[in-house]
């Protein structure tokens, strides 16, 4: 028996009502938007500092975030600088941003912040101001995402929330600069949490691990208003080797505590959601058989935003609705993010590293969904049984 199954990514790709949105989380009354924050211009910035996705096969709300990283030559289809630098306000329009109303929004609030803003690409800015440290670079992916799902009058205010908090959180990290090089003071603020494969980063390697075939786990620095990804010139600094800060970023996530779990039956398939008030929440996929999740075949996983892991046992031929509903959810959370992780299907089974279970490809009006020889053959087994 081969499997291989085609859906259109509209209406065929909605999610079951309430499937994938765990409740909203407010931040702390006088905090900066935990989604806007960032590390010093100097450091690498993941899709969002705290906080979850939002939306269908998202966790929680909040403004949207940046991905930020310290400057680097050779940005793809950059724009030449002088389109943006020292060219006249309508000039700029003209030449740059024009017929792009949220990148036009984003430029001239980082401008009024006193930063100068320079249009690399239509999802990537880099900004700078004189006395500070080196250029600071931005996607706009997450920022698009959130915004397209709120009209556009209220854009402004998004944007303006994002972009204060932004800076506001760089200049306290830059002015509260930790030894990175001091292993004892770096190892309890380590962390992971998982990206696609493709994760877009800034100068310098970064410490990275395939975890299965289109996901990596970054290893990251958790401060108090942001997180830094490690790059690998300052891993060689340390005293212990790459899978010792891996281990030791493992033992921190478990420390912090365990996701909750909101399960409910959708057609006969138990789909349960793990999500929780922290940005590491994808890191427990790697282990997520440590909750009540499983069935005696082990269970299937997404992760399609950051912030919201979705997963259903696998008990008999069960499995086949399973990975319908798992597709439906994983490529419409994809679709909308914001912090988009991956659409595919993931297999977790005791003493055996995470599984990829099917490959999610878009095509122009379909959606094919490729199995793996390894799933098939357990879909073999399961048929006879």
């Amino acid at each position: 028996m081969k499997w291989f199954r085609k859906r259109r990514p509209d209406a065929d790709a909605a999610p079951p009502p309430n499937a994938a949105s765990p409740p909203t989380a407010s931040p702390p009354t006088g905090a900066p938007p935990p989604d806007a924050q960032a590390t010093p211009f100097d450091a690498t910035l993941p899709p969002e500092p705290f906080g979850g996705g939002g939306g269908p096969g998202g966790g929680f709300g909040g403004p949207p975030s940046a991905d930020v990283v310290g400057a680097f030559e050779g940005a793809p289809d950059a724009l030449e600088a002088g389109a943006i630098l020292g060219a006249e306000p309508g000039d700029r329009l003209d030449r740059s941003i024009a017929g792009d109303p949220l990148l036009a929004l984003l430029v001239t609030v980082v401008e009024h912040h006193g930063y100068e803003c320079r249009v690399l690409n239509d999802d990537q800015v880099e900004i700078s101001r004189e006395g500070r440290g080196g250029p600071l670079q931005m996607w706009l992916t997450n920022l698009r995402q959130w915004v397209a799902r709120e009209p556009q009058g209220e854009w402004s205010a998004i944007v303006s929330d994002f972009v204060s908090s932004l800076i506001a959180t760089t200049e306290v990290d830059e002015e509260d600069a930790l030894d990175l090089e001091d292993y004892g003071l770096i190892r309890p603020l380590l962390r992971t949490r998982l990206y696609a494969d493709d994760f877009q980063v800034g100068p310098g390697e970064i410490v990275r691990r395939l975890v299965a075939p289109g996901l990596i786990e970054i290893l990251v620095i958790d401060r108090p208003t942001s997180l830094m990804l490690v790059r690998a010139d300052m891993a060689s600094a340390w005293p212990v080797s790459t899978d010792e800060a891996f281990r030791a970023a493992y033992d921190n996530v478990r420390l912090d505590g365990p996701l909750e779990i909101e399960s409910e039956l959708f057609d006969g398939v138990r789909l349960s959601t793990l999500h929780g008030e922290t940005a590491y929440v994808t890191a427990h996929a790697v282990w997520v058989g440590d909750y009540p999740v499983t069935g005696p075949e082990g269970v299937l996983v997404t992760v399609p935003v950051q912030g919201v892991i979705h997963a259903a046992p696998i008990r008999g031929m069960d499995v086949l609705n399973a990975m319908d509903l798992l597709i439906k959810i994983a490529w419409s959370g994809y679709q909308e993010g914001p912090r988009s992780v991956s659409p595919n299907v993931y297999w977790w089974q005791e003493d055996t590293p995470l599984l990829l279970a099917g490959a999610v490809e878009p095509g122009e009006d379909s959606l094919s969904v490729k199995i793996t020889p390894e799933f098939q053959d357990l879909l073999e087994r399961l048929a006879q049984d």
